[in-house]
């Protein structure tokens, strides 16, 4: 734990701010030798020393705030070496149906869904891809979680950016071979594993060919979360529906024929915990060696506090003023 100063030279400003007391000293010594000459008793100075202490503690709080202290910790974290994740979150507009307007998206529940299971694979470095049809890398396997959650909020959403196709059904479900051809993992990594978030509506694909892909070394083991009913609709934002949308009755028989041919597993959303499927890719990558990487750093800022604290000398500044 140490306390850093982001801009460390902003303390000069309280230098500026220090004048008025200069000046108040000065005007002290000058009074002092005119009651010496006229004879006159010195008085009571308790409240002049109260007066400059308040100027002094507001300008040294407000420099303080300036140079923005923060708090700064450092912590170890274990992470995996010969394990990558890749969490790949199909973003096309069918990811938007729900029950209801105001109920969550597909989208909104697979995200959740992806920071329960990353919070269970803490130790193992994940990246943050999305699909329609192309897979599209946002962020590549980090231990960083603050950064894995800042990709997803931030980054990830719908039609972002949009398929180049114009069909009505984007997904391809296909495209997720250049996981296997476009060095998306670290060259040296043995365990190599995605999961895959999608309502598995796709166009149609050889799943028999994307399955010699994915098992041809170094392997790609697979895991499906599937997401939807055939109850939701795109809800428009007056409350109607996208004419153009049906859900596809044969959505979750593709997800477990991907699966299968992939030598995956297939999961329906809600039907296992984050525990239970982060248990699953444990199962795959084992139990390797860990590094600990002592780079991870929390800041608390200060110059709130600064600042809140000379509100109490200003204060008294205020209501001296006004006696």
């Amino acid at each position: 734990m140490s306390i850093d100063f982001l801009t460390p030279e902003a303390v000069l400003l309280a230098i500026g701010a220090l004048i008025p007391v200069v000046l108040l000293l000065d005007g002290e010594q000058r009074a002092d030798r005119v009651r010496v000459a006229l004879g006159l008793r010195k008085p009571v100075s308790s409240g002049r020393r109260r007066l400059a202490g308040s100027i002094v503690a507001v300008a040294l709080l407000l420099g303080l705030a300036a140079a923005q202290p923060v708090l700064a910790f450092r912590g170890g974290s274990e992470s995996r070496r010969d394990a990558e994740v890749w969490f790949v979150l199909d973003s096309s507009r069918s990811m938007l149906a729900s029950s209801a307007l105001e109920a969550p998206t597909r989208f909104d529940r697979a995200r959740d869904d992806a920071r329960e299971i990353r919070t269970e694979l803490r130790d193992v470095p994940s990246g943050v891809a999305s699909l329609t049809d192309r897979l599209l890398p946002h962020l590549f396997p980090t231990d960083d979680a603050g950064v894995f959650e800042a990709v997803l909020d931030r980054v990830v959403g719908i039609e972002k950016p949009p398929p180049e196709s114009f069909n009505v059904t984007a997904t391809t479900l296909g495209a997720l071979t250049a996981l296997t051809n476009h060095n998306f993992y670290t060259r040296e990594v043995e365990h190599r594993v995605v999961i895959v978030f999608t309502d598995a509506e796709s166009q149609p694909f050889a799943a028999d060919s994307i399955g010699r892909v994915f098992q041809r070394p170094p392997r790609v083991h697979t895991v499906f979360i599937r997401y939807g009913n055939l109850e939701e609709r795109v809800f428009t934002l007056d409350g109607g529906t996208e004419s153009g949308y049906r859900p596809h009755p044969e959505a979750p028989a593709v997800a477990r024929a991907l699966a299968g041919a992939t030598g995956g597993e297939a999961f329906e959303e809600g039907s296992s915990s984050a525990a239970r499927i982060a248990g699953a890719v444990r199962a795959v990558i084992g139990s390797g060696e860990t590094e600990v990487e002592d780079d991870d750093r929390h800041e608390v800022p200060l110059a709130p506090y600064s600042v809140a604290l000379a509100f109490l000398p200003l204060g008294f500044l205020i209501w001296r003023r006004n006696l």
